[in-house]
Formats: structure tokens, sequence, C-alpha cells
């Protein structure tokens, strides 16, 4: 079986596209995207990529959010069963997890 020049040129081709979009989708994962957290008093916007704790106060009491390592949690919470805690970690765009007896709603996605 022999390669003819044009089978040679639609080889290179295919393997030109997929080097580039095996690029782009390597430079694409490198964004680790914002948690949002919505309350009660408004929106705040964290990039997940810079380790804090945030502590916010609620109706029942406080709770407490660790963004670090690309992901973030709830890591405790004065409401009465603890949902939000053992939800577990939030890491990718559309991950989300609420504290509904404190309104706290938090979630990965862009800045906006």
């Amino acid at each position: 079986m022999k390669i003819l020049r044009y089978d040679a040129a639609a080889i290179a081709l295919s393997l030109a596209v997929f080097i580039l979009f095996t690029w782009f989708g390597l430079q694409r994962s490198g964004e680790t995207g914002y948690l949002i957290i919505e309350d009660s008093k408004g929106r705040l916007i964290y990039p997940l990529s810079e380790e804090r704790d945030v502590v916010l106060q609620g109706p029942v009491g406080e709770s407490h959010i660790h963004i670090g390592k690309d992901s973030a949690r709830f890591v405790h919470s004065d409401c009465p069963d603890g949902l939000c805690v053992q939800s577990g970690p939030v890491e990718r765009p559309g991950d989300w997890a609420a504290c509904l007896p404190n309104q706290i709603f938090i979630y990965v996605g862009d800045r906006e």
C-alpha cells in the first residue's frame, strides 16, 4: 500500500489540529476559576488559587468557608443539620454548595 501526497497532507493536517487542540486544552486547564459567595448582604468573589478563610454571619450563626488548593468548602456552620459541611468541596465550574439556614450559597464560576 502506497501513501499518496494527499494522504500525507491529510495526516499532517490532522496531527497539527490534534496538537493545537491539546495545547489549548492544557492552557485552559491551568485556569482555576473563582469562588462566588452569595448571601443576604450581597456577593463576594475570590480566586480559587489563593488560600484564605472566609467567615460569614447568617441568621442562625457563623459559617466558615475555606478556599485553597483550587477548591473551597464549608468547614463549619452553626446551622442545626450541618449538611453544608457534609457536602464536600466545590472545584469545577458549576459545582455548588449551600447553607440554607444561614442563607449562604457558594459556587465556582467566572468572575462575571
